[in-house]
């Protein structure tokens, strides 16, 4: 991702007149902090709120490419925070918390082969512009252009907590999965071409909603090249790819589909 990609001028109706929107997918700055607190405050009112500007810079410092935004008019919009991991030192037994070096990324790995999403935020007044789904497709775009073998999420299943007495978390996944129930998070993930890797539990101690469960999704990269394979080797196939413009509360599944 780079700050060269191409604007695009969206026209957004109102009831009073049409507002210009100019849209640019880029990597975040350290002068972006306030935009982003900004969105995070109204977003996560309930929960830990924004990150502090110490986790936001140790974020950037750690790994700048995988801190993606998209602005409006100079305006930081939505975001995208995320870091390298090398999978198997972590398995899937670990907390939220533990995994991303409580915010600041410490755990981030150069040389690890999975792209793990820590957060995607996008403002209230932008929902029905689909930028969190945009912001995914970048995502795997920088999965694929760093050789990674997949990109994994912790997603919370706010829904179950009204299930809980009924079901286990087993069957909620489950009746999700065949869409014969709708979870506000969960169904936005396998949307978007995520599938379920594992149920977990204590990924969001506090997390009364999921009952503290929660469930790893996987991306899988399909032109994922062994690294030993491609030293001193060849490419023999090329692909041309465009981008095409998580943990937290969610107000509704509409306000997650619109993202």
């Amino acid at each position: 991702m780079t700050d060269q990609t191409s604007e695009n001028p969206v026209q957004h109706r109102t009831l009073e007149h049409p507002v210009q929107h100019r849209l640019k997918l880029r990597n975040l700055r350290l002068s972006d902090y306030d935009d982003v607190e900004e969105i995070m405050e109204a977003v996560y009112p309930s929960m830990d709120g924004a990150w502090s500007r110490e986790q936001f810079a140790s974020q950037i410092a750690r790994f700048p490419e995988g801190q993606i935004c998209i602005e409006d008019n100079g305006k930081v919009v939505a975001a995208t925070i995320s870091l390298i991991v090398d999978y198997g030192r972590h398995g899937d037994r670990h907390t939220y918390n533990q995994i991303i070096g409580d915010g600041y990324l410490t755990t981030h790995d150069p040389n690890g082969d999975t792209l793990y999403g820590v957060d995607v935020f996008v403002h209230p007044d932008y929902r029905d512009m689909r930028l969190g789904r945009r912001l995914y497709d970048a995502r795997k775009e920088l999965c694929e252009k760093l050789n990674l073998r997949a990109i994994i999420v912790g997603g919370r299943i706010p829904g179950y907590g009204k299930y809980a007495h009924d079901m286990t978390p087993q069957q909620y996944v489950e009746q999700v999965r065949a869409k014969e129930l709708v979870d506000p998070i969960l169904t936005f993930q396998l949307a978007n071409d995520f599938h379920v890797r594992k149920i977990v539990t204590g990924y969001l101690p506090d997390d009364t909603e999921s009952q503290a469960y929660a469930v790893l999704l996987e991306w899988l990269n399909i032109y994922y090249e062994d690294k030993e394979v491609l030293i001193g080797g060849r490419k023999s196939v090329v692909r041309v790819g465009a981008v095409q413009w998580q943990m937290r509360q969610t107000v509704s599944l509409d306000d997650m589909l619109q993202q």
